[in-house]
């Protein structure tokens, strides 16, 4: 015999949807945001490559925007893979395993955003020494050091976004109970 359904009551797959849902759309969003903010970079790097009359600014445009021609790319790929993967109907445990991967994914280009900035302020300081370019390991150098803050500003975001998160996933993921032949839910009324 079955129950008849409570008007209002969402189901067990319903509320993995709108958790999965949500956590698309924040990285569409993100990645729409580091799209725009790649695009930029190309069109004032070229812009600023191709009037600068001091070397050391070429340097640093020509490295914007190289820096933004990736960020476009990857920002174009995410948010188009964003765009595929919301049509897709997954269970529980691939969008639990999305969300980890995604929360781990910010958290590892957080050390790298880290990395760049250090190389970058690295270059600056190797230029004030006996090179044969000071004026590219300045350029270069400041570029990397503004894009890695940059970078690391909105990896913080998207992790800050997605862990935001990280309360109801537990709470629906402490319901399920594998076992070695199904899976089960349970829900304790408090």
């Amino acid at each position: 015999m079955s129950l008849p359904a409570v008007r209002g009551q969402i189901s067990f797959s319903d509320t993995i949807r709108a958790y999965n849902k949500e956590r698309i759309v924040t990285n569409a969003k993100g990645m729409a945001a580091l799209t725009t903010w790649g695009f930029a970079n190309m069109v004032a790097g070229g812009t600023g490559f191709a009037v600068a009359s001091q070397d050391e600014w070429r340097y640093f445009h020509e490295m914007n925007a190289i820096w933004g021609a990736v960020n476009t790319g990857i920002g174009v790929a995410g948010y188009l893979r964003a765009c595929k993967e919301i049509r897709i109907k997954t269970d529980a445990e691939k969008a639990y395993k999305a969300y980890r991967r995604d929360k781990t994914i910010y958290l590892v280009n957080i050390g790298l955003d880290v990395v760049y900035a250090g190389i970058g302020a690295g270059l600056v300081q190797y230029a004030k020494g006996d090179t044969k370019n000071p004026d590219m390991y300045r350029g270069f150098g400041k570029s990397l050091a503004i894009q890695g803050a940059a970078l690391f500003i909105f990896d913080n975001i998207m992790f800050a976004a997605h862990n935001r998160s990280s309360g109801k996933w537990f709470t629906i993921m402490e319901e399920i109970r594998f076992t070695g032949n199904g899976i089960g839910f349970t829900h304790t009324f408090r």
